[in-house]
């Protein structure tokens, strides 16, 4: 479980401008993570879906209110986003093009139990978050077209996000040598 989320907030902004150096924005544009959520803000979004978020997702908002470009053109979702700002449009209609049964052939869990907290600007990919008093409550499935990994939490969801960003560092130090 993270306990500094600050520090991980760091880490991952190094990752970030790590990447942006050796690809010099010719892959994917590069952004800080917002400004932290504050209390009514995070509250508003509760109200609004009718359920508690996460507390893990909800520990990250009180240090980072989203992170566009988080992973490739893939935006972590703040409180304007739940509420319905963009990229939450484009998450809506994927969800809704996906055949329920499909969903649950490929995840083993029905797609109304997820809240999608992360989506590609340009892809598939789609992050789903198991909502609280199912029984999936705090998993993250990354979903595109087909399951692409699971988390059993937030936190690892996140941190598995920055080792793929330093997959990214790799690559790119790679194709310069």
């Amino acid at each position: 479980m993270i306990t500094d989320w600050k520090n991980e907030i760091v880490n991952g902004v190094i990752i970030q401008q790590r990447i942006e150096e050796l690809d010099h924005g010719r892959l994917w544009r590069r952004h800080l993570p917002e400004v932290a959520a504050t209390e009514q803000e995070i509250m508003s979004v509760e109200r609004r879906l009718g359920f508690a978020l996460d507390p893990r997702y909800r520990a990250f908002l009180q240090y980072a209110n989203g992170w566009k470009s988080f992973y490739q053109a893939v935006d972590l979702f703040g409180t304007a986003n739940l509420l319905g700002a963009p990229p939450m449009d484009s998450a809506r209609r994927q969800l809704a093009a996906i055949q329920p049964a499909h969903f649950e052939a490929a995840v083993g869990k029905s797609v109304a139990e997820f809240l999608p907290i992360a989506a590609s600007t340009v892809q598939r990919d789609i992050f789903l978050l198991g909502q609280p008093r199912s029984a999936h409550q705090g998993i993250v499935v990354w979903f595109a077209g087909d399951e692409v990994d699971r988390f059993p939490s937030f936190d690892d969801f996140y941190l598995a996000m920055l080792d793929y960003n330093r997959e990214e560092i790799v690559d790119l130090e790679r194709e310069a040598k």
